[in-house]
This record gives C-alpha cells, sequence and structure tokens, in this order.
C-alpha cells in the first residue's frame, strides 16, 4: 500500500473537491481523485492502481486500497443496494477498508462502517462538508475521557442529525431556521422521554422510527409529523384520524407539541442518525449542561470543543450559595436540629414562593441548577419531616413556573424551557425513589417563564412581576463585551438605557443599572458573574457612583479564572458580585477559599466604609512633588528607525559619525527581559547634514513611504518629517521607566531608573528628570496595592496609567531627610539589581526565583515608604488602602 502523506491540509482539500466541478469526473475516475486529494497518491500510486498492482480487488468492478477505500462506480444497482453488495463481499471485509463508496460522477454516496454513518450529496457540493472523509486521510476523531461524557456524546450525534437536514433542505428565514430549532427539541424531548420513563415503553420512539418507515427515509418526515401531532392532544376527533402505530404515543403537549410545524426533508442518512441517536443512552443527560450543549449544536462556529460554552456546575454554585442557597440550608439545619415541625413545614411554604429569575438565561443553566438545589433541600425537608412521624403523603411544592428568565436568541429560549422540563421530570424521578410518590408526568405542566427579548430594552418588572416584600432572586451570567468591542446594536442598547454616561462602559452594566431599579428597596437581591474589568480604572466610577445609590454589594468573589471540565474551556477572568438593598447584615468577600466579613465592600472588592470615595482621573498629579508621568516616544515607522545591536554596531563601523544620533531605545518588553534595541534619533537642525550618508537616505525614505500608505491622516501629514517620532517624549536626563503592562504574579511591577540619553518606547510610560527618591516610592507596597486596586487590568494582568494610577496616587508632603532615605534605599535596590547580572528583571522579579537579598532590600524600602504615612508599619494591603483612601479623600476634599 502507498505511503500516506505526512500532512494534511483540510483548506487544499477543500479547493480540491471546488474544482472538480471543473473537470466533472466520471464514476470510474472519481475514486482516483479522492485518493489523490485525501491520501496524497501521486501519479506513479494511481497508475498502479489503475493496472492493478495496488488494487486487492479482482473484480474488474471495484477499487478495493486496505485499511482505506471500497470503491465503486455505480451500476445496474442502487447506491445503497451497490454498497451493501460490497460489505456483504467476505473478501472485500477482509482489508477492512475505511469507508464504503459509490458514484456516478453526479452522486456520491458512503458509508463509514466505524462511526456506522452514511453520506450522500451531490459530488459538486462535496467540498462544502468533506470532514466525513477525514478518514481517508487517516484523520480520526479523537474519543478522550472529556468525550465520553453523555452529554458531549448526544450533542455531537444531535449535531449530525442538525447538519444532514440543513443539507437537504434549503433554510432561507428566521421562520424555517426557528422551526428547524423546534423539531430538533422536539426530537430532544423524545429521545430523552424513551429513556426515563416519561413514554409507556423503552426506545418507544426509536423503535417505531425503526419498525415503522423505509430505509431510503423517504416516508420518515410523515410519520414524525403524525407522531408528533399524536402527542400534541388528546383530543379522541383528532387521534381517531391517525393510523393505529400511533395510539401508543402518549399526549405529552404543555406547549413542546402544541403547535403543528412543518417536518424538514428528511434522508436515507437522517433516519440511520436517528435510530443511533435513540440507541443511545439518554438518562444520564444533565439538563443544566446539555442546554447549552445542543446551543452549539444548531450554531456550527461554536462546535470547535463541544462543551467550552456551558457555565459548569461547580461554578453555578459558587453564586448561588452565597445568594440564596447557604441560607436556605443553614434554616434547614437549624430546624432539624431543634426538631422544629413548624419551621421546617415553613420552610416548605417558604420554597414554593421563592422566585428566580436570570435576565441573561442562554439555555437555563443557572435557573436548572437553582431548581434542583431547592428540589434536593425539598427532599431533605420530607425525609426530616418522615424521621420526627409526620403522618402526611410527601408532595413536592415547587413547580416551574417559579422560575423565570431573558433571552434574546429564540432557539436558547425554546432550549431553556425544555431544559426545566428534563430537569422537573429528573428530580420528580428522584423524588419517586425516596418517597414511591411521583406526579403525573405527562402531560407536561407550564413550564418557566422564559421571555425571548432584549433585557437592556425589557421592562424586567413586567417579566418577573414582584412586590417589596417578595423573596426573588436575580441571577446570571450576561454578556461579556468592552466598550471598544461592541457592535452597533450593543452601542445601541447602552445609548437607550445610559445616554452619553455608557459611552465608555462595558456591556455588562447594562445590567447592573437594571438590576438596581429592579431590587431597590424591596426584598429582592442579585448576583452576577462579570468580567473584572468592572471593578477597576475608570469603569468604577463611571458606573457604580449610581449603580451603589439606595443599594449595596453583598459579596463578591474577586478575581479567578471562570473555567469549565471541557476539553477546550473558556477561560475567563471573573469577579462575582451580590447586591442588595441598603441593610446592616454582614458583607462578605470571597478570595484563595476565605469568607472575609466585613461591614463594606467598595467598587474595588476591598473592605472599606459607606464614606468610601470614587476614584477619578487626574490630568496632573495629585502629590505636588510628583513629577509629570508621559508615554513613551512611538516610532510609527514601519520598523525603519529601531535596530538591534548587531545592526547598529555594523553601521557605526561603516559609519562612525552616526554615533550621535543612535539611541539606546527600551520600551516594557527590552526593559524587563534585558534585550538591548536602538535607534536613529535626528534632530530637524541636523536632517540635511545626515541625509547625505546613503544608509540613512534610504532608512528616512523607507519610513516616508510607510507613513505615506498609512490610513491615518496624521500619520500621513507627518510623512513629511521622517526623522520624526510620531510621538516624542524623550529627554536627555535621567528617567524612571515603567512598565504599561505587567505580570499579575509580581510582587512589584519591575519599575526601572535610566541613565540619561535613553528614548523610552511607548510600550512603558516615562518620567524624566526624576529624583531616585521618586523611584523609591513608586516601586513600593504602598503604591502597587494602589495600582492593584484602581489600576485596570488586562484579563488579571496590571495595567498602569499616568491619570488613574500615577496622578490619583495619595502620597503626603516629606521633608530632605525622608527623600534622602529613600533615595538611599532606592539605590540599593538598583544595586542589588546590577549584583544579579546574570538574570533579567522579569527573573529577579518573578516570586519563584527573586533573590533573597532583593526581597529583603525591598522589605526596608517599604517600611520607609510606610513611616512617610504613619510611625507603624502596615499589616496588609487592606490597611494600606484603607490610609490611601482616607488620604484620597482628604487631598481631593471628598
Amino acid at each position: 500500500m502507498a505511503k500516506k502523506p505526512k500532512s494534511f491540509s483540510h483548506i487544499e482539500a477543500q479547493d480540491a473537491l471546488e474544482k472538480l466541478n471543473e473537470s466533472h469526473p466520471s464514476g470510474e475516475e472519481l475514486v482516483y481523485h479522492l485518493l489523490s486529494i485525501f491520501c496524497g497518491y501521486g501519479e506513479g500510486n494511481i497508475r498502479r492502481i489503475r493496472e492493478g498492482v495496488g488494487n486487492k480487488a479482482k473484480d474488474g468492478r471495484t477499487v478495493l486500497i486496505p485499511n482505506i477505500i471500497a470503491y465503486r462506480s455505480k451500476g445496474e444497482l442502487d447506491f445503497h443496494e451497490e454498497i451493501k453488495d460490497m460489505q456483504s463481499d467476505a473478501r472485500i471485509v477482509r482489508q477492512m477498508p475505511r469507508l464504503y463508496v459509490v458514484s456516478d460522477g453526479e452522486t456520491i454516496v458512503a458509508v463509514d462502517p466505524k462511526e456506522q454513518d452514511v453520506y450522500e450529496n451531490e459530488v459538486a457540493l462535496m467540498w462544502k462538508d468533506f470532514e466525513f472523509f477525514y478518514p481517508l486521510a487517516g484523520i480520526e476523531k479523537i474519543r478522550n475521557v472529556e468525550e465520553a461524557e453523555a452529554d458531549v456524546k448526544s450533542a455531537e450525534l444531535m449535531a449530525k442529525i442538525f447538519d444532514e437536514i440543513r443539507r437537504h433542505n434549503d433554510i432561507k428565514d428566521k421562520t424555517e431556521m426557528h422551526n428547524l430549532n423546534i423539531f430538533m427539541s422536539r426530537l430532544l424531548f423524545c429521545f430523552f422521554a424513551e429513556d426515563t420513563r416519561l413514554f409507556p415503553e423503552p426506545q418507544l420512539f426509536t423503535n417505531s422510527i425503526r419498525q415503522h418507515t423505509a430505509e431510503d427515509g423517504h416516508d420518515l418526515a410523515e410519520f414524525i409529523d403524525r407522531a408528533f401531532q399524536a402527542m400534541s392532544t388528546d383530543n379522541p376527533a383528532v387521534l381517531d384520524t391517525l393510523p393505529k402505530q400511533f395510539a401508543i404515543f402518549p399526549y405529552v403537549n404543555g406547549g413542546l407539541f402544541e403547535q403543528r410545524l412543518p417536518i424538514p426533508v428528511l434522508s436515507r442518512r437522517a433516519r440511520v442518525l436517528m435510530i443511533k441517536c435513540g440507541d443511545f443512552d439518554w438518562k444520564d443527560i444533565n439538563p443544566d449542561i446539555f442546554g447549552s450543549m445542543i446551543q452549539a449544536v444548531v450554531t456550527p462556529e461554536m462546535r470547535a470543543g463541544l462543551g467550552m460554552h456551558y457555565t459548569s456546575v461547580p461554578n453555578i454554585m459558587k453564586l448561588i450559595r452565597p445568594l440564596f442557597l447557604d441560607e436556605l440550608n443553614e434554616e434547614f439545619e437549624v430546624a432539624k436540629g431543634t426538631k422544629d415541625i413548624k419551621r421546617l413545614r415553613k420552610l416548605l411554604v417558604r420554597l414554593g414562593k421563592i422566585k428566580f429569575f436570570d435576565p441573561a438565561c442562554g439555555s437555563g443553566n443557572f435557573l436548572i441548577v437553582s431548581y434542583k438545589c431547592v428540589r434536593e433541600l425539598e427532599i431533605k425537608i420530607w425525609q426530616v419531616l418522615r424521621e420526627l412521624g409526620e403522618p402526611e403523603l410527601p408532595m413536592s411544592n415547587i413547580n416551574l413556573q417559579q422560575f423565570y428568565g431573558i433571552e434574546i436568541d429564540d432557539f436558547a429560549c425554546d432550549t431553556a424551557t425544555l431544559s426545566l422540563w428534563l430537569a422537573e421530570h429528573q428530580m420528580n424521578i428522584k423524588f419517586e425513589t425516596i418517597f414511591k410518590v411521583r406526579p403525573n408526568a405527562l402531560p407536561l405542566r407550564p413550564s418557566g417563564h422564559i421571555a425571548c427579548g432584549n433585557a437592556c430594552r425589557l421592562d424586567w418588572e413586567i417579566v418577573c412581576p414582584h412586590t417589596a416584600e417578595e423573596e426573588v432572586y436575580v441571577m446570571g451570567n450576561p454578556p461579556y463585551v468592552g466598550s471598544r468591542l461592541q457592535n452597533k446594536k450593543q452601542k445601541e442598547d447602552i445609548n437607550y438605557l445610559l445616554g452619553e454616561q455608557g459611552k465608555s462602559l462595558d456591556y455588562i452594566s447594562c445590567w447592573f443599572f437594571n438590576t438596581k431599579k429592579y431590587i431597590q428597596k424591596t426584598n429582592a437581591s442579585c448576583a452576577f458573574v462579570s468580567t473584572n474589568s468592572i471593578c477597576q480604572g475608570e469603569q468604577v466610577s463611571l458606573m457604580w457612583k449610581d449603580v451603589l445609590d439606595e443599594i449595596e454589594i453583598s459579596f463578591a468573589y474577586r478575581s479567578f479564572k471562570w473555567t469549565n471540565n471541557a476539553k477546550y474551556n473558556a477561560g475567563v477572568t471573573c469577579v462575582i458580585i451580590g447586591l442588595r438593598s441598603l441593610s446592616k447584615k454582614a458583607k462578605f468577600l470571597f478570595e484563595d477559599n476565605k469568607k472575609i466579613e466585613t461591614d463594606y465592600i467598595t467598587p474595588y472588592l476591598t473592605k472599606g466604609k459607606s464614606t468610601f470615595s470614587f476614584i477619578e482621573r487626574h490630568s496632573s498629579p495629585l502629590s505636588k512633588d510628583f513629577l509629570p508621568l508621559r508615554y513613551g516616544s512611538m516610532p510609527n515607522d514601519g520598523g525603519n528607525l529601531i535596530l538591534d545591536t548587531y545592526s547598529k554596531e555594523q553601521i557605526i563601523k561603516d559609519f562612525p559619525s552616526l554615533t550621535a544620533v543612535i539611541k539606546k531605545f527600551i520600551g516594557a518588553f527590552e526593559f524587563i527581559n534585558s534585550q538591548e534595541r536602538w535607534c536613529v534619533f535626528i534632530p530637524d537642525s541636523l536632517v540635511a547634514e545626515y541625509s547625505k550618508i546613503p544608509w540613512i537616505k534610504e532608512c528616512l525614505d523607507k519610513v516616508r513611504i510607510h507613513r505615506a500608505n498609512s490610513t491615518e491622516k496624521s500619520t500621513r501629514l507627518l510623512a513629511e518629517y521622517p526623522n520624526r517620532f510620531y510621538f516624542t517624549a524623550y529627554k536627555p536626563t535621567d528617567a524612571i521607566i515603567i512598565p504599561r503592562h505587567s505580570s499579575e504574579r509580581r510582587e512589584y511591577i519591575p519599575i526601572g531608573y535610566l541613565e540619561g540619553g535613553t528614548v523610552v518606547g511607548d510600550s512603558a510610560l516615562v518620567i524624566y528628570d526624576a529624583p531616585l527618591w521618586l523611584f523609591g516610592i513608586l516601586t513600593s507596597k504602598m503604591h502597587m496595592a494602589w495600582v492593584k486596586t484602581v489600576g485596570g487590568r488586562l484579563k488579571t494582568d496590571y495595567r498602569y496609567s499616568a491619570q488613574l494610577c500615577y496622578n490619583t496616587f495619595p502620597f503626603p508632603t516629606i521633608n530632605e531627610a525622608q527623600k534622602a532615605e529613600l533615595e538611599e534605599l532606592a539605590q540599593e535596590v538598583l544595586d542589588v539589581r546590577d549584583q544579579h547580572f546574570d538574570m533579567t528583571l522579569g527573573e529577579q522579579y518573578n516570586p519563584e526565583t527573586m533573590p533573597e537579598t532583593l526581597k529583603e532590600v525591598h522589605h526596608r524600602l517599604d517600611l520607609a515608604v510606610e513611616r512617610c504615612y504613619r510611625p507603624e508599619p502596615f499589616f496588609s494591603d487592606e490597611e494600606r488602602l484603607e490610609c490611601l483612601f482616607k488620604l484620597y479623600a482628604k487631598m481631593t476634599k471628598k
């Protein structure tokens, strides 16, 4: 057998298949094209197969390559009968072909015996969905432990059905797409129902398809339409019109089968996939996960890793436990411990009245997990009541009508409704297992109130009405979109809700403003998962000033990675923030598995007081002895003014006079990683003189062309001055360099002190004419506590800015003796750094490799900086921040 290619490019394969339309290969020739495209066979290999040397079949009709393909050009038999004929030939089967394929040059039919899958399409359209033929290239589906879970496997099967239906149906508009989504939901319900005793017989739906429809699937759509019709009504007049084989289907309805919708065209392969799907055991499906999984089915671009888009149960529990579940469980434990029957019954009644509301519910994950948790608590209560001798027959007092949601995607709404039904049925089975009592599962009762619409525009009070006294829990994971990444509709939503105030706010801020309106002066409370950006930088003053008017932060998780256990999980840096009306109850901060009680939580998610001051941008330093902090110089030169050390030395060797106009160039990366770069820095007055040097002339010409071709007007205007940087902050003095971004793992941002003559790049910030004592202050824990709290973040990394971090930093006036002490210690820091010349600054400030001598001198510098604020040292960042916020309020007279 010929060797397979070392690599396979799906893009090249797709292009090659699309070009097949130009050559119109016959049925006899198509196999050689497939072997060339997918197996990398060259002309020599193809010729040997044609001659019979590489073909194991000797019947004159079949091309048989062991472990790869059994192929026939269509003869007198039907396509599928031709494949059956090959599969029944022991001589062919013995060679274990990976795919069986038949074609007449116009149509292609293939069977994958390993995956038990069927493919049927026009040859001209193969390029659109050729993944079926990946096994020819040796590419098999990887089945990891993660993919062995019921949720992922079932979603994959449903995805195949969905794709097959799309292949045979021209979906033109939203209505047809919606109908297809409803069809998929109904299929899902039937598969689940036949494995969980909702239907009177196991595999009722699947076996009916197997027994009562033709193999080619021509009558499958009609059969399913009648089955759905039977489940939609208990009207004898309608049921009597249906053939007898549909009498076994129970009345389901509950809204799921209420409307009779057109059934899409269904193929032979669709039938095969449905039977395979039905043979899968659906009783282990988790409704809390499956909702998001099935969304991925109908959104192909979300399928990069089925499972990455759902919110895992442990993460949801992080939110709902402090929001309501812990308090309910504590009440149960007290009533159980005191054997207080009256209190237990009161808790049962309470559980049946609570409202749960997710105004960005997606496919319902938060609602489903909340439902299951309160049902489990209800079961515990009934168990204790039975132990205490209560004779009453247990019954559930919790119903789906207590659950409310808003979701903009119509299919997600339908999926949430369906998933809630599935969750209810699972909990009813659990209830029955324990108490031998179960409410009638069918017909389905009304599900949750899931409204399809835009949560930024809808009146939440209409969706989930509540009085001031009602117990309502608002929760969820609203969409994260930064102000610069919002599309037109999202910007319109923010403008509709917030006007000019919302221009710089994240999209998620809409949910916080609506929450304030919904819960203030009521017994309702809320918790949202959010990106940590809303608790950093300018977002704090722009958003929280208004949000925290008559409501407060009741609990919060500081920044953490929001991940799940899927193979490709979506790790986002998040916070969880709980909100309620003003209260004297304790508030709690969660971080690193610690729960910290506090009287007040600031919008920066720190402990504080209700007199907290919002930190706003300042155009100049608040502390009068601080010098201006500026952006570094930006070349915008197409790389033509920047040199590495080797190039610089070669150029100076050839043109020694250039020493005067080539300066050291340091950005954040070069500084932290101890790398050298240089730049050509020619004053306007010397351009004519230096342009006589051919290398300089060529360099400036390249810069001129680069800028002239820019789409930015300001850059094009600067093409006349190619010697100039786009923006210049350079001064020939000593300077402090501060990287604009730095790793969160570092205890200190690696801030530097540079000798005169260095051009600092725009990836860093710079203070020229800088005194050494100022360097000492900026590289202290006191300053770092401020930066970590009020500065912005890039994910969780520090993002340093002049207007928010440096200019707002409150520092008291100090005398010359204090400055001298800081200068001395700052110089010690620099000296210790120099002693470790074999380490980059990044390595020196890595917490795992930071030298002990550097830690020790930083500690002494920290204490000296702290003595500028008070005689005794600070024991935590909380203490430092409390002092800094007080001083900020004093210095700004807030």
